[in-house]
């Protein structure tokens, strides 16, 4: 059985945030002011991303994500959210999936790394060499 997500935003850059949030407060991340700045610190904007809300506490499988959105950067605000990181990822630490060419990052969620400044601290680093190493 798939897991159920949502989708809102462009995608033109084949980057993906990923959160688990009810749906009122998915509907306004493109707004966040945090994952505006983040955007901007990386040489992106919203319109160069596309957001991903699991609806389910099962997590998404990476190889649909692969197939039906075109990703080759997720950035996952929380915990579980796909399905081949459980055990084999560190938080903050990039992880490289060649054969699927694509780069993941798992991180707190993103309202506690909002309001977190060594949170925002641990993040950086690994969204550094993401995007920009």
């Amino acid at each position: 059985m798939l897991t159920p997500f949502t989708v809102m935003g462009d995608n033109a850059q084949g980057v993906i945030l990923l959160f688990r949030l009810p749906a009122d407060q998915f509907l306004k991340m493109h707004r966040n002011v945090f994952l505006n700045k983040m955007l901007q610190a990386l040489n992106l904007v919203m319109a160069d991303v596309l957001l991903v809300n699991v609806e389910s506490e099962l997590p998404v499988a990476l190889v649909n994500l692969r197939r039906e959105l075109a990703a080759t950067r997720i950035v996952a605000f929380g915990k579980n959210l796909l399905d081949t990181t459980i055990r084999n990822t560190q938080i903050y630490e990039p992880v490289l999936f060649p054969t699927l060419n694509l780069a993941y990052l798992a991180s707190a969620t993103v309202d506690l790394v909002e309001y977190d400044v060594s949170l925002k601290k641990r993040l950086w680093p690994g969204l550094q060499r993401m995007f920009l190493g």
